[in-house]
Formats: C-alpha cells, structure tokens, sequence
C-alpha cells in the first residue's frame, strides 16, 4: 500500500512497505470518543496479510472497542508515541467513513493505507499510540 500524492520517493517501487520488526514492547492502542475510553491488543484481533505483514483493518479495531458509535457519524484523530498526531496538519481528523480503507500493522502500530490519489501522505503515521474520536456535529 502505497501513498497517494504521486511523489517519486511514495510509489510501490520506492514507498516503505510496513516495517515488519517489533518497533516496542507495546502490544495495545488506546481508543475513545467523549469520556468512553478502551484499550484493544492489536494481537487479539484478526489480522490479514499484506506483503507478509500482519494487519489489522481499523474498522475491526474500532470494533473491537465496544464503544458503541458507529465510526461513519466520527472524525478520528491517531496519535502517534511520539506525539504527532493527525489534527495537527488536518484539524478536522479523518473522517469515519474512511475507516474501512486503512489499517494498522500489528507488530509496529503503523498506519497503512489504500492508495488513492487525494489521500495525503501524513496519514501513515508510526506507532500509533491513541486512537480519538470526535462526533461529527461537535466540530461543526
């Protein structure tokens, strides 16, 4: 899976693949929405194969939450370890619906993406550490 903004150095010949090493000991991610927090591990859940790495679809992992809101009515902003995070370039966060084209590596927590030409390449964020999400209407 590659990124979308068609630079040289983001093509499948050139792009990172998802690093296939154990990045940390860190097994989970921490989800939420308003004061509902859950905490999944990535290793629980079912993952496919994709370039001989195991991942997870995020729809799955919001699933796996248990939080109760449908993820297509939420905005989501994915923090990473070392505290970069979406909203910082795209404020709005990633909207839910989108959910169903990325996933996370199980053994890295890295964010990986369907290909799609509008897709920007700061979504593939590393080491996720926070998943949050916010209702659409409170953003408005």
């Amino acid at each position: 899976m590659t990124c979308g903004c068609r630079q040289a150095r983001h093509t499948d010949e050139n792009g990172s693949a998802p690093r296939d090493a154990h990045a940390s000991r860190r097994w989970w991610i921490d989800l939420s929405t308003g004061p509902c927090f859950a905490r999944v591990e990535l290793p629980r859940l079912v993952a496919v194969r994709v370039r001989g790495v195991d991942v997870v679809p995020l729809d799955a992992l919001w699933a796996a939450s248990h939080l109760g809101v449908s993820p297509a009515s939420l905005m989501f902003d994915f923090v990473a370890d070392d505290g970069f995070r979406i909203a910082s370039r795209q404020p709005a966060g990633i909207d839910g619906g989108d959910l169903g084209t990325g996933y996370v590596c199980v053994a890295t927590r890295d964010l990986v993406w369907q290909p799609a030409p509008e897709r920007p390449c700061f979504w593939r964020v590393k080491g996720v550490a926070r998943v949050v999400a916010t209702a659409k209407e409170q953003l408005r």
